[in-house]
């Protein structure tokens, strides 16, 4: 909750009292007492649209290779998300988020053609982001998930439920969310930055990605760590 807000409740509590109205001035602390009772992360947090503070947020994805004996790891390097949040009502909550499937980084050492003479790519991202057999970011330039339920575990987790749409399907997943807690820095003035971790893991089969199984596992794990910022 921001600041005014606490503001705006002191001052009815003030001209009640001034009025002599005492049974209203108990009605209104009481009523203030309620609205605070947040979790110490959410109380200082307002209820509003947010939008990606795109540069303090990390997309990525691992998948077992070699039959498991390491994790293979992506980075998504161009998404965008919205989020409206109200601490006080967080499975109120609305998501919705875009990621590019033409913009990767594998972090790939080595000469690429070198190795793949025969490839029609020049880089290994390239080949992630565009080969039908993996991302087939031509044929389908969006990844989309848009939320459709939220559900509140503890006091900063919960469960985020909504539509997949990858590869040309559109599936229901569930994000498994921590809220990270509230800031304010000061070249965004008065706006509230919010930050979250999720985590989800997919069969890729079930979307039609079935290259190299088991070779490269079936059971990928998408994880994301990022800044909200409050919209003006």
């Amino acid at each position: 909750m921001h600041y005014r807000t606490y503001l705006l409740v002191g001052t009815a509590a003030f001209v009640l009292a001034a009025c002599g109205n005492s049974g209203a001035t108990s009605d209104a602390s009481s009523s203030a007492a309620e609205t605070v009772d947040l979790h110490e992360k959410l109380r200082n947090v307002s209820a509003a649209s947010y939008s990606l503070e795109r540069s303090h947020a990390f997309l990525s994805f691992k998948v077992s290779h070699g039959y498991g004996i390491s994790s293979y790891r992506i980075a998504f390097t161009d998404f965008d998300a919205a989020l409206d949040f109200d601490p006080a009502d967080p499975e109120a909550s609305q998501l919705e988020v875009t990621v590019n499937p033409l913009a990767v980084e594998a972090n790939y050492p080595g000469d690429y053609k070198a190795g793949n003479p025969d490839s029609v790519f020049e880089t290994w991202n390239e080949d992630i982001s565009h080969d039908a057999k993996w991302l087939n970011g031509d044929a389908h330039p969006d990844i989309r998930f848009a939320s459709t339920h939220v559900q509140r575990g503890g006091d900063d987790t919960g469960t985020v439920t909504g539509d997949l749409t990858f590869l040309g399907q559109t599936q229901p997943i569930t994000l498994d969310v921590t809220f990270n807690g509230a800031a304010n820095a000061p070249w965004f003035g008065e706006r509230d930055l919010i930050g979250f971790d999720a985590t989800t893991t997919l069969t890729r089969s079930e979307w039609g990605m079935a290259a190299y199984l088991p070779l490269v596992g079936d059971n990928v794990t998408v994880n994301f760590s990022g800044e909200f910022l409050q919209d003006e």
